[in-house]
């Protein structure tokens, strides 16, 4: 049998009942605030590879984690290598298919504030490069680029998140073996560089069967990348500025040069190049 609670008791629950929809505005405020707070001595990073490629089928490399180096900005002004969480599903990484502004997203942490003044990239021992499908090694020139350490200066603030992007460059990191004709050696080329007050260079060469290096030249700067399966190309992470824009095509395909300028916080998209075939002389 279901019997009603005396009226007393009914009274005091109700009363107690409206102070808590009163009370519960400001749990949830003070809560808020409270990690508001916290987020201020702390700052989001995350770290993401990208690549130029070389003129391969498809280069492997094994990477166990990412590391930053922070200098703090609290008073005992203490320095500490930092690992981040290591996200990738599987430590080799085919970094040939990072083009056209794919990017792989290594390591995401929460740091204390600071400076962060290097990153540090830890690779394995099972890279390889497939070419028309057989294996070839691919072993470090210097043993101690396993533990590849590039300088950066990123000042982190309080609640803020940081994009850190590490650019390498295949095609001058991967050189021939001169003691293994079938072999690589394999010596980490690239640039780091934080994504903000950056530009971007984005656009289309045809026929795709041109496959063509594309290379942003800036002075005596190069930057150099493939164009993907669809004929696309990206040039991310650059300084406001004019820029040459060379393609290099597969014969017979013949080469092409235009001009681009640049601004901060913006994509440059290019009209869609399309390379001509020499005319063959009539007889």
């Amino acid at each position: 049998m279901l019997r009603c609670l005396p009226k007393p008791i009914m009274q005091v629950m109700q009363r107690f009942t409206r102070s808590l929809r009163a009370f519960w505005p400001l749990l949830l405020l003070t809560f808020s605030c409270l990690d508001d707070a916290s987020n201020q001595h702390h700052a989001l990073v995350n770290v993401y590879l990208v690549d130029a490629p070389g003129d391969w089928d498809q280069v492997f490399l094994e990477i166990k984690r990412v590391e930053v180096f922070v200098e703090s900005g609290n008073s005992a002004g203490t320095e500490e290598w930092i690992p981040l969480d290591y996200l990738p599903l599987s430590n080799m990484v085919n970094v040939s298919a990072l083009v056209n502004d794919t990017k792989l997203i290594l390591g995401r942490g929460e740091l204390p504030l600071g400076q962060i003044s290097q990153v540090k990239l830890v690779f394995g021992d099972g890279q390889y490069i497939i070419q028309d499908n057989e294996r070839l090694s691919l072993q470090f020139a210097d043993p101690e680029d396993k533990n590849y350490i590039h300088d950066t200066n990123v000042p982190l603030a309080g609640g803020r998140s940081y994009d850190l992007v590490l650019d390498l460059d295949l095609s001058r990191s991967v050189k021939a073996n001169p003691s293994d004709e079938q072999g690589f050696l394999f010596s980490p080329v690239m640039r780091v560089f934080e994504n903000i007050n950056m530009t971007k260079i984005e656009g289309k060469v045809t026929p795709v069967e041109a496959w063509p290096y594309v290379y942003a030249i800036l002075d005596q700067d190069t930057l150099g990348t493939l164009t993907d399966s669809l004929g696309n190309f990206t040039f991310t992470g650059l300084e406001a500025a004019t820029y040459q824009i060379y393609i290099a095509p597969r014969a017979p395909y013949l080469d092409s040069l235009t001009t681009v300028t640049t601004k901060i916080d913006s994509t440059s998209q290019l009209e869609t190049i399309t390379l001509p075939i020499p005319q063959t002389p009539e007889e």
